[in-house]
C-alpha cells in the first residue's frame, strides 16, 4: 500500500509541476518503486508528504470503520443482555454455596445458617458498587414488609426513635418504599428494584454514613489511606459523575460501623472472601450492645461485594393478624 501511495505521488508530481507562477503539465511516467522517488525540491517533498499522509489517512479510516463496526456489534449484543435485579427474591444459601464454588468451611457455615433458628436465605444484590447500601436498605424494608403488621409497626417505631440528624433522609426513603401501612408495604420489593426509589435510599445511606463519619473525625480519620477524611467522604457520597469512567466507591467496614451507630441497627457479616481453604469462616458482629428488638441486618461478604441474608419468617406471605371474636 505504501509503494502504491508513492507511485501515485510520483504521478501527481509529474502532472503538477510548479514553474515560476504557472502550472505546466508533464507526461505521466510509469509507476516507480519507492527507492526511485527523489523529490526535485523542498516544495515537491511537501507535496509528496501530503499525498502519503492522505493515503495513510484513507487506510486508517478503513481500519477505523472496521473497528467501529465491531464495536457496534458488541454494543448490540450487550443491549440484548438483561441486567440482574437490584434486589432478587430469596434463594437457598446452600445452593448458592455450591454455585459460587465456596470452600468446605463456607459451605458448612452457610448450611448451618440455613438450618439454624432463623433459617436464613440469600437475597442477591446487584454488583453495581452500591451493594452494601442497597443490602441494608433492603433488609430494613423487606423485614418490615414481609413480617406483617407487627414487624411494620416495630420498624416505624424504631425509625421514629432515631435522633441523629444524618438519619433523617434514610428514614424518609425507607418510609417512601414501605408506604403508610402493612398493606401498602406489599410493593416494597418492587420499589427496591425501582431505579429512582432504590437509588434514593442508597444515596441517603451513603450521605448518612459520611455525615456521621465527619461528626466523629477522630474515630474515622484512619479509615482512608490518604488520611484526608473529607476527600474520602466526598468520594464515598458520590452517586454519579460526568466522567465516562466513573464508578461508585464501594462501602466497607467503616461505613457499616457508621450506619450501625447512626441508625442503631445490629449487623452480622459472614465473610466468605478468599479462595484458600480455612478452618472457619470469619463472622463480624456490630451493635451487639443494642436491645434485642433492634433491627438486625445479616450480610454475606465475598470480596468487595455484599449480598443480603433474610430470616425465612420475613419472606413470602404475611401471617394474618389474630382477630378477636365479638363477645
Amino acid at each position: 500500500a505504501f509503494d502504491r501511495s508513492c507511485a501515485t505521488a510520483t504521478q501527481i508530481l509529474a502532472v503538477v509541476r510548479k514553474t515560476d507562477t504557472m502550472l505546466v503539465a508533464s507526461p505521466i511516467t510509469p509507476p516507480a518503486l519507492m527507492h526511485d522517488i527523489v523529490p526535485d525540491s523542498d516544495e515537491d517533498d511537501e507535496i509528496l508528504q501530503a499525498v502519503l499522509l492522505a493515503s495513510l489517512g484513507q487506510g486508517s479510516s478503513e481500519s477505523e470503520g472496521q473497528c467501529s463496526s465491531a464495536t457496534q456489534a458488541q454494543i448490540d449484543i450487550l443491549s440484548q443482555c438483561q441486567p440482574p435485579p437490584r434486589v432478587s427474591t430469596p434463594v437457598s444459601l446452600s445452593s448458592y454455596a455450591i454455585e459460587a464454588d465456596l470452600d468446605e468451611a463456607a459451605k458448612q457455615t452457610l448450611q448451618a445458617l440455613e438450618d439454624g433458628p432463623d433459617h436464613l436465605k440469600l437475597v442477591r444484590v446487584r454488583g453495581d458498587g452500591h451493594c452494601l447500601f442497597r443490602a441494608i436498605a433492603a433488609s430494613l424494608t423487606l423485614t418490615a414488609a414481609w413480617g406483617g403488621s407487627r414487624a411494620f409497626e416495630a420498624l416505624q417505631s424504631h425509625l421514629q426513635s432515631l435522633s441523629e440528624r444524618c438519619a433523617q433522609r434514610v428514614i424518609a426513603s425507607i418510609r417512601d418504599m414501605l408506604g403508610r401501612n402493612a398493606t401498602e408495604a406489599a410493593n416494597a420489593a418492587e420499589f427496591l428494584n425501582d431505579e429512582e426509589k432504590s437509588d434514593a435510599a442508597v444515596a441517603a445511606l451513603r450521605t448518612c454514613a459520611t455525615d456521621y463519619m465527619r461528626q466523629h473525625v477522630d474515630r474515622f480519620r484512619l479509615c482512608c489511606d490518604s488520611g484526608n477524611l473529607e476527600e474520602y467522604c466526598a468520594r464515598m457520597s458520590e452517586m454519579s459523575s460526568e466522567s465516562p469512567t466513573f464508578s461508585p466507591a464501594y462501602g466497607g467496614h467503616s461505613e457499616i460501623v457508621a450506619l450501625s451507630e447512626a441508625l442503631r441497627i445490629r449487623v452480622e457479616i459472614v465473610d466468605c472472601s478468599g479462595s484458600m481453604e480455612k478452618s472457619a469462616v470469619p463472622t463480624y458482629r456490630l451493635g451487639e450492645h443494642l436491645p434485642s428488638g433492634t433491627p438486625m441486618v445479616y450480610l454475606l461478604r465475598k470480596g468487595l461485594h455484599y449480598h443480603l441474608m433474610l430470616p425465612a419468617q420475613a419472606e413470602g406471605d404475611r401471617i394474618a393478624e389474630p382477630t378477636v371474636a365479638n363477645p
